[in-house]
């Protein structure tokens, strides 16, 4: 019977759950989506029926997210909440469903950035982790890592920055650039502690879309053959920029002076290394 990482939702039946859940994991703008858009005809190829999910996509609380972050108005405990109810209703209307029914599950992201951008933003880790305590622990959990110095230019000459994607709800200053800089090596930094915590297989995406697919295959038939992910080498370590520290006066939205420290902590003596 699969495991949950402490509680069990009121009447979900984790028995018979044949499938695999594989999780992609990485920060925002690292290409799990593009990588999840191949992987799925390759499994289905094999003649696998596959389940592709992420967060926002749940029919209770996916629109009403994408809504309410339009206004650039939610706290950081409303936001964690409404994102929990957004991956709740996923597991019991479409995850565990489809792994009943032998899928291969493929989700972009999965708690673990959940948990990594509440931290972030001042929310404590241990509230966390008891709120997606139902959570199962996947088959796999590949972490697609890359360097806030190689992010940067992908962001720009694709989509360009995004409000909170570059953590502007933390108002640390007007310059889009820096803020995005700042947030993204302080959730790097957390995505790297939960890597360590959760065993993540780590993977370079640093070069071509095709090299990091190739890895990903390599580990997806690895975990579908029944044995364990081997990880591949992770991104060499590059000195960041140098970056301003906050404004003391800086509070995140609906937080404290607590959660501003959190933040500066996170965006500087905790960087990713």
């Amino acid at each position: 019977m699969r495991e949950t990482y402490g509680s069990v939702l009121p009447g979900m039946n984790l028995e018979d759950l044949s499938g695999k859940l594989i999780v992609i994991e990485g920060t925002d703008g690292v290409g799990r989506s593009t990588q999840v858009n191949l992987l799925k005809p390759w499994l289905e190829q094999q003649g696998r029926a596959v389940l592709d999910t992420g967060m926002t996509r749940s029919d209770l609380a996916g629109k009403g997210i994408k809504q309410a972050k339009e206004g650039h108005i939610l706290g950081r405990l409303t936001l964690s909440v409404f994102y929990a109810t957004d991956f709740v209703d996923r597991l019991e209307k479409q995850i565990v469903p489809a792994l009943r029914a032998g899928f291969v599950v493929l989700t972009d992201r999965y708690i673990y950035s959940l948990m990594a951008r509440a931290i972030v933003r001042g929310v404590d880790p241990e509230w966390l982790r008891h709120v997606y305590s139902f959570a199962l622990k996947p088959d796999a959990m590949f972490y697609l890592r890359i360097n806030v110095d190689d992010l940067i230019p992908r962001v720009v000459f694709s989509r360009g920055f995004d409000y909170w994607e570059s953590g502007m709800d933390l108002h640390p200053g007007e310059d889009m650039y820096e803020s995005f800089r700042r947030y993204q090596t302080a959730l790097l930094g957390q995505l790297d502690k939960l890597a360590e915590e959760y065993h993540f297989t780590v993977i370079d995406a640093g070069p071509e879309v095709p090299v990091v697919f190739g890895q990903l295959k390599e580990g997806i038939s690895r975990v579908l053959a029944g044995q364990p992910p081997v990880s591949a080498p992770t991104a060499p370590d590059r000195k960041p920029a140098p970056r301003a520290e906050p404004p003391a006066e800086t509070v995140p939205e609906g937080g404290d002076r607590a959660s501003a420290h959190a933040f500066a902590k996170a965006s500087g003596g905790d960087a990713a290394t």
